[in-house]
């Protein structure tokens, strides 16, 4: 709580054990067991002493009233007194409760909590809406480290907002993994390629420029849900390379060149790629201009999606292309090594010695 007090934005600082009433600690010595005596003898006839017992119930008025019987109240409030109170043995012999056991004071709890059968304290606070608390956390950990290693005994687990976002932030990549795996299936499938997807694929990290200056420009910290917004981006930003590529295939087919058609691609596509990321930017608008509480939370989303599709439009125009001719010569290159040849006619080559009258001849 102390070093949570030193970080600027973190407030209400509180946790679960608060203190409650006086209490006596009663631990056996080991010469009780000369004596026959057990925890549970002692602890009976202290609990008598102090609390009471009940040896009668009459009845009166009619009502059932129990006669208690226990120690007198300056002797119940002393610890000399209680210390010096006896305890009867099994033999029936009367010692000294300070002779069998320690009497110590102290002050209970109100309250114990324990999480997996371990006694816990829970340590809670909250954030200004400009503080991070992935980053005071982050600050935080070589002092916790620091904690653990002064008392072996102590541990130190995140709980609530930490541990929600630790458990996402492990799971997240293995759900970015499987839809980047589906995406490449559903686009080899419709392709008949197993590189093309590959090349669409490329398109995905260009937008991560978009994503951390769309953060800058609207000063928001990058969140939890900004990296499921750019999750939810790939999608966007392959459709938006599928319409480029869709139609540079049909290009080839109709016996373009690899230049030819990727030009014409580019200049043929440009309005519905421009069109598609437009509308979704607009779409999104009112979303990132919203400052509504409940807003915030989903603000950060919408500039991942905004700002990097924005910026992954531009990259896709200029970027794809160039992956798109640098893995045509990838598949020249590997042709020739493993055929010893250069590839036979493709109407995307420009060289003259490949071409289909030189190839007849």
């Amino acid at each position: 709580k102390a070093k949570l007090a030193e970080f600027a934005g973190v407030r209400d600082i509180a946790d679960d054990s608060s203190l409650g009433q006086r209490e006596v600690h009663v631990q056996l010595k080991p010469g009780a067991a000369g004596l026959d005596l057990t925890v549970a003898d002692v602890a009976t006839q202290v609990r008598g002493a102090l609390y009471g017992l009940e040896p009668h119930v009459f009845s009166a008025q009619r009502e059932d009233i129990k006669v208690r019987v226990r120690l007198d109240e300056r002797s119940r409030g002393s610890l000399y007194a209680i210390e010096n109170m006896y305890v009867i043995t099994p033999a029936g012999q009367r010692v000294p409760l300070g002779e069998v056991a320690d009497v110590v004071e102290s002050t209970a709890y109100s309250s114990i909590h324990r999480v997996d059968r371990k006694r816990a304290t829970t340590v809670t606070a909250d954030t200004a809406p400009w503080a991070n608390p992935e980053e005071i956390m982050a600050e935080m950990g070589p002092e916790l480290e620091a904690l653990k290693r002064e008392y072996a005994g102590v541990g130190i687990d995140l709980g609530g907002r930490q541990r929600e976002m630790k458990r996402a932030f492990g799971s997240l990549p293995l759900g970015f993994m499987a839809a980047c795996v589906l995406i490449y299936i559903i686009l080899a499938w419709t392709f008949g390629s197993y590189l093309q997807p590959l090349a669409l694929m490329l398109a995905i990290p260009f937008s991560v420029v978009g994503v951390i200056v769309g953060h800058l420009v609207m000063g928001y910290q990058m969140t939890f849900l900004s990296l499921i917004g750019f999750v939810a981006l790939s999608g966007i930003v392959v459709n938006d390379s599928l319409i480029l590529v869709d139609f540079f295939n049909k290009k080839r087919r109709d016996g373009a060149k690899l230049r030819e058609a990727l030009i014409a691609a580019g200049r043929e596509r440009l309005r519905p790629i421009f069109l598609t990321t437009i509308t979704t930017i607009l779409g999104l608008m009112p979303l990132m201009l919203e400052q509504s509480f409940q807003a915030k939370f989903l603000i950060p989303m919408a500039i991942s999606i905004s700002f990097g599709l924005a910026s992954a439009t531009v990259l896709i125009l200029v970027a794809l292309p160039c992956i798109i001719v640098i893995l045509d010569d990838v598949k020249a290159s590997i042709y020739y090594l493993w055929k010893g040849r250069r590839r036979p006619f493709d109407p995307g080559r420009t060289d003259p010695v490949l071409t289909h009258e030189a190839l007849t001849e």
